[in-house]
Parts: C-alpha cells; sequence; structure tokens
C-alpha cells in the first residue's frame, strides 16, 4: 500500500534516548491524567478512615507539642526568643512533613505504580508529579490550621510580630518541593533495583531530620559547622518561614539562594536520571 512521503509521525520508538531530551513538553498533553492521579490518591486517602481529613490538622499540631514538651520544658533547648514555642515548632513540622511525604512518596514511583506502568504507556513522570501535588494540597490545609493559631496569638496577646518575608513562603514551598522530587527521582531508580535500599533510605531520613532546624535554630550551631548545616537546603526553608512570621527572627538571604541552587541543581540531576533509566528499571521492578 503506497504512503504518502510527506506524512509526518506522532511518534516513535527509538533503540536509545538522549540524556538530556526530558520530553518536558509531553506532561502538558497529559495533563487530565495528572488531574486524575491527583484526584485519585485524594479520594483514596480518606476512604474508610476514622478521622479522616481531620488528621491533617492534628499531624503537624501533635507533633509540634511533642516537640514543645521534650526540647522545650524538658531539655530547654533555646527558640530564639520566639514565644509562644508552639509556633516555633510549627513551622519545622509543617516543611519537613511535606518534604518527607514528598520523598517518600516520589522514590516508591516504581514500587507502586508498577501494575499500571506496565499495562499502558503514559509519562512516568506523571506519577511522582502528581504524589507532589497531591501532598501540596494537604499542605494547604495545614498552612491554612498554622494561619489560625498564629492570628489567634497575633489578635488575643500580640507576642508575634510578621513581617513581609510571609510573601517568600509560596517560593519557600516550591524549593521543598524541588528538593524533594529532585531527591525522589534519584532514589525511586535505585530503590526499584536495589530493594534493601528503602530500609537505609529510611534511615537516613530519621537521621536527616535531626540535621534540620525543626527543633532547635541555627544559632545554637557551634560556628565551625554552620556551614555544613546550611548546605542542607531545608535549613534556609525552615529558617526564612520563622523569619516570615516573627520579625525579630533574622533572615538569611545568601544561603536561601544557596538552597534555591541546590535545589534547582538535584531537580534537573533527578530528572536526566529518572528519564534514562525509566524504561530499564520497569524489567527488574
Amino acid at each position: 500500500m503506497p504512503t504518502d512521503k510527506k506524512s509526518e509521525w506522532d511518534w516513535e520508538i527509538k533503540h536509545d534516548q538522549s540524556w538530556f531530551n526530558l520530553n518536558i513538553r509531553e506532561i502538558f498533553h497529559y495533563k487530565d491524567l495528572l488531574i486524575r492521579f491527583v484526584r485519585r490518591d485524594i479520594i483514596a486517602s480518606y476512604q474508610q478512615t476514622i478521622l479522616g481529613p481531620i488528621w491533617v490538622f492534628l499531624q503537624p499540631l501533635l507533633t509540634a507539642l511533642v516537640y514543645y514538651l521534650i526540647f522545650s520544658r524538658i531539655a530547654n533547648i533555646s527558640t530564639d526568643g520566639i514565644k509562644p514555642a508552639i509556633l516555633f515548632y510549627l513551622p519545622g513540622s509543617i516543611i519537613w512533613t511535606y518534604f518527607s511525604d514528598c520523598l517518600t512518596g516520589t522514590m516508591n514511583t516504581f514500587v507502586t505504580n508498577a501494575y499500571i506502568f506496565n499495562k499502558v504507556y503514559f509519562p512516568r513522570l506523571i506519577a511522582p508529579l502528581s504524589n507532589v501535588l497531591f501532598h501540596t494540597f494537604r499542605l494547604s490545609f495545614q498552612l491554612i490550621f498554622f494561619f489560625l493559631i498564629y492570628l489567634f496569638f497575633l489578635v488575643v496577646y500580640r507576642n508575634v510580630h510578621p513581617s513581609l518575608y510571609i510573601l517568600l513562603l509560596p517560593l519557600l514551598i516550591l524549593q521543598t518541593a524541588i528538593f524533594a522530587l529532585g531527591a525522589g527521582l534519584i532514589i525511586s531508580v535505585l530503590t526499584a533495583k536495589y530493594r534493601d535500599l528503602d530500609n537505609i533510605i529510611n534511615f537516613l531520613m530519621r537521621l536527616f531530620m535531626f540535621v534540620s532546624p525543626i527543633v532547635y535554630p541555627v544559632s545554637i550551631i557551634p560556628e565551625k559547622y554552620k556551614f555544613l548545616f546550611w548546605m542542607n537546603p531545608l535549613t534556609a526553608i525552615i529558617e526564612t518561614f520563622r523569619s516570615a512570621f516573627f520579625s525579630n527572627h533574622p533572615v538569611y538571604g545568601k544561603y536561601l539562594l544557596l538552597s534555591g541552587f541546590n535545589s534547582i541543581v538535584l531537580l534537573l540531576a533527578g530528572l536526566v536520571f529518572f528519564h534514562k533509566r525509566e524504561i530499564k528499571v520497569m524489567d527488574v521492578v
């Protein structure tokens, strides 16, 4: 049957892919599928549960209360003059929970979606992106809860003072998502092939939580170790979050830029590595 030489192919199968040909435009063609995945995760999260969406609010609050009792009342660790102490712990708890959930969900991309990946084609990046969007949806409710508590102390006790750095809050959330997505994409490829890495990563995550300023301020870190702490992107994010709502808390602009740079580099590395290995990984899942 004769074919028209001028006709164009809609798609083609290649034996290999370029490292830097990420096909980001393809994501936009599957935006409806991305939305469906997010909706699926939202519905699945709250079906057949006792507390339902209430747990979204309780998780950071209960965590912050435990931190308050242990690290403020018992260990007597400084909160850099931020009072009440519960408001010192909430930003760190909220950011850490968001980062941890995004990273954990992303690193399990191939394991949890293997049954879909083996049946139908769509950009595999849709799965980790939907995971990040789902946890961003949950984060929005936790932030609303934080704002309500903050407004209570602002209006009733007038012992907190916000600053203009509140305008940076969307950027802080974006940086956290970029950091978690980039790290998660790299880990997802490794854990799909080496299953015991999952336990190692979970252990390292517990250690990583304590090198992030969640229960303590950077000011108590010895000067010779501070630069190592600032290399952690979460350090600048959490400290700037606190600066936004407590005008007496110092702002470290250069370290926030360093955090953004490190996060973007990690995301680019994750995208390249994920795209290069996504097809081969499916043979071992």
